[in-house]
């Protein structure tokens, strides 16, 4: 195969690795993150070369009524279950190696509930479920370019 047609076989393949890796990681964090409303596991947004900023809006969904046994800042007892939606929303570009991505969540507690086990409670992922998924980064996205490049003929 000539270099010529090599290189854009090459691009393609990193994109649609990329593509794949940015995609499925966004889902994981919307599938992992701890839900009342489902506003948290909802706000995951992919910008390209800075994070997007977008936050999903109040109301969404119900919360759930707790009691705190323990005080405020503790983890609570769901007295009257809320109702919950999650709605991630796809990223409407071309997800290219030219740049740099972000996956972002600007809601002012998603930090603590990414970090802080009492928040993170409840998580399908468990207490640990942002760590998790962030140290399978790596690992993940190497996987994904090497498949991609496994079709190169």
């Amino acid at each position: 195969m000539a270099l010529t047609d090599w290189v854009p076989q090459i691009r393609g393949a990193l994109n649609q690795a990329l593509t794949d890796h940015i995609k499925v990681t966004q889902s994981k964090l919307a599938q992992q993150s701890p839900k009342d409303t489902g506003r948290l596991a909802s706000s995951w947004f992919i910008g390209k070369n800075q994070p997007d900023l977008k936050v999903r809006e109040e109301p969404w969904g119900t919360p759930s009524k707790r009691t705190y046994p323990g005080g405020k800042g503790t983890e609570g007892v769901i007295t009257k279950k809320g109702t919950m939606k999650v709605e991630t929303e796809q990223y409407s570009g071309k997800i290219t190696i030219d740049g740099d991505w972000y996956i972002s969540n600007n809601l002012t507690y998603a930090q603590r509930c990414a970090f802080d086990p009492v928040y993170a409670k409840g998580a399908p992922g468990g207490a640990n479920w942002f760590t998790a998924i962030s140290t399978q980064q790596s690992h993940d996205l190497r996987k994904r370019i090497k498949s991609q490049m496994g079709k190169i003929k």
